[in-house]
């Protein structure tokens, strides 16, 4: 049986809605352009509070990422990024409708991508693609893409981790196409089959000594 290579792009930021329309759910994206992190503050500040993004987030890229880079300032103004992680996509899924509305998102990085609810009723209604960081214990590959740190925003408002930081990237991945601009899930595709044996694989294991906050064992129970 032949064995199907995912497809392989390469791709420049900002997005034009040609290269969305390419990708399917399990393609690998290699990106090179402006990109810009934003978390839980900079959501709160900017869809909630309604402040005012200090740099023109719409005019610099359509591409934005979840993530808290492990950077540092080596001198004043000039930052130096070494690992580049991101963290779970579907912690921000309120702020979606926003954040693709507001700042015109084509594509969003994050780690694990988007429910299907967020992907067909958001996602699909602006185009816009969900691409997924692969496994754990790549944030200093994903680091090395980093060209240059254009600017860092809000740090005495956020902090350094909440802040919102731009980012010129070149060849920043690899990333998974986890959901394509139709709504379509590469997780998805799978989820069924894996929904159907995982009671099994939860049977007869012990609560764990330690566990963090908000943490379930239960298979069917997940917080949002």
């Amino acid at each position: 049986m032949e064995t199907l290579r995912p497809r392989e792009w390469h791709l420049k930021a900002p997005l034009s809605q040609g290269d969305n329309g390419k990708l399917r759910p399990g393609d690998i994206v290699y990106l090179t352009g402006p990109t810009y992190t934003a978390r839980d503050g900079a959501y709160r500040r900017m869809l909630v509070e309604g402040h005012e993004p200090p740099v023109d987030l719409r005019g610099l890229t359509n591409v934005t990422m979840q993530s808290s880079p492990a950077g540092v300032e080596v001198a004043p103004g000039v930052y130096h990024v070494s690992s580049l992680q991101a963290t779970a996509g579907f912690r921000y899924a309120q702020y979606m409708p926003a954040l693709l509305e507001r700042f015109g998102v084509k594509a969003v990085i994050s780690k694990a991508g988007m429910t299907d609810e967020v992907r067909q009723r958001v996602f699909r209604h602006h185009g816009a693609v969900s691409l997924s960081t692969v496994g754990y214990g790549l944030g200093a590959i994903y680091g090395r893409a980093i060209e240059r740190v254009l600017g860092v925003y809000w740090v005495e408002e956020l902090g350094i981790s909440e802040a919102i930081w731009v980012l010129q990237v070149k060849e920043l991945g690899p990333l998974l196409v986890e959901g394509d601009a139709e709504g379509n899930g590469f997780f998805a595709q799978a989820n069924e089959e894996i929904n159907e044996r995982l009671a099994q694989v939860y049977q007869g294991l012990k609560p764990p000594v330690f566990r963090r906050i908000g943490e379930e064992q239960g298979p069917k129970r997940e917080p949002f």
